[in-house]
């Protein structure tokens, strides 16, 4: 099923190697009980960490990871962490108790036409909530830091992805502002097969009820990786010591979600239509990994690629991230969405701007 959907070979990484790096490191996951902060927890669980840390604030998701991690690695010493990375002082609170050599980002609202419905939530989740977990990870002497980003971060025309871009620009003002050696990092990858709101399932369930199968537009496209993949490439890019950046890897073609759909239809054996819906608030046809505001370089992982901003200018402060936070916390969500994109072109010196 992975290589029908991928379209490609599905990639691999180390992780034999990957267990020397992280044996006897203390690693915390936000988001964990999410699609892919859950199946990092599960992958580290097995890659014999010291310690794991496992923070939300879904309490019946969070519950879950932390039953199957225990099942998965019996004796392995671990912390549920029941709390929202918009509230700093638990977040510090919680940081300063766990100690973490590691820290995995993860925690994010991801959902594109949901977001431009709520902009506020975006910025005070998707960039306040960097803040605030990159402080305290500060703070508490973390060594690594990865922030989960996304290939909508690329040329964003919605606010998940405008607020995801701010957030990698954040990291590099960290670095100008804050003297640490923490090593700062985000990984942008495409839709992952399987996770939630992922087309995959969405299209399974649409066939079993006997359809029609929904495809917003006929030629709408997407990158795919398997959750395997997007683990691998978040915990190998963890792992590079002197690099800091975002990064991406290399995924072929993009894959027609029509021809997908087809696909799936063709192996149901079932006579089920299709139904096209037309574009959401902030949908693009196509997505993109890199920009023109980036500089793309190879890693030292294969197919792996490093981005760094293209301007100097390029970077967000903390005082920056404050303003947007002030705005969302006062204003209506159709200033909060012009602000977020105005602070964007602002940093990337961007001539062409989105429209509201």
């Amino acid at each position: 099923m992975l290589s029908f959907a991928l379209r490609r070979p599905e990639g691999r990484f180390d992780f034999a190697q990957l267990r020397a790096f992280f044996a006897g490191k203390r690693v915390l996951v936000t988001g964990a009980a999410g699609s892919v902060g859950g199946a990092l927890c599960l992958k580290l669980a097995r890659l014999g960490c010291a310690h794991l840390a496992m923070l939300d604030q879904f309490d019946h998701g969070l519950l879950e990871i932390v039953e199957n991690v225990k099942r998965v690695s019996p004796g392995l010493s671990t912390t549920d962490a029941l709390c929202d990375i918009r509230d700093s002082g638990r977040l510090d609170a919680w940081m300063r108790r766990i100690e973490p050599d590691v820290v995995i980002h993860s925690a994010a609202l991801k959902h594109v036409h949901l977001g431009e419905r709520h902009p506020v939530e975006c910025v005070l989740t998707n960039l306040v909530g960097v803040r605030n977990a990159v402080g305290a990870a500060a703070k508490a002497g973390a060594e690594h830091f990865v922030l989960i980003s996304s290939d909508k971060a690329a040329a964003p025309t919605c606010v998940m992805g405008a607020t995801k871009r701010l957030a990698e620009l954040y990291l590099h003002g960290f670095r100008l502002e804050e003297p640490t050696a923490m090593k700062l990092k985000s990984v942008r990858f495409g839709n992952v097969l399987g996770s939630q709101g992922s087309v995959l399932p969405r299209f399974s369930a649409q066939i079993e009820a006997g359809g029609p199968l929904e495809v917003t537009h006929p030629d709408m496209e997407r990158f795919f990786m398997s959750s395997e993949e997007a683990v691998g490439l978040i915990l190998s890019v963890t792992a590079l010591e002197d690099e800091h950046g975002a990064y991406f890897m290399e995924m072929g073609e993009p894959v027609s979600i029509l021809e997908l759909g087809r696909d799936l239809i063709a192996k149901s054996g079932l006579p089920i239509g299709i139904e096209f819906t037309g574009l959401r608030p902030g949908e693009k046809l196509s997505e993109q990994l890199t920009d023109e505001y980036d500089q793309v370089e190879p890693s030292k992982l294969p197919s792996v690629f490093r981005i760094s901003p293209a301007s100097a200018d390029a970077y967000m402060t903390t005082a920056d991230v404050a303003h947007l936070e002030m705005l969302a916390r006062s204003m209506e969500n159709p200033i909060v969405r012009q602000r977020v994109f105005a602070h964007l072109d602002e940093r990337l010196s961007r001539q062409e701007r989105v429209a509201g």
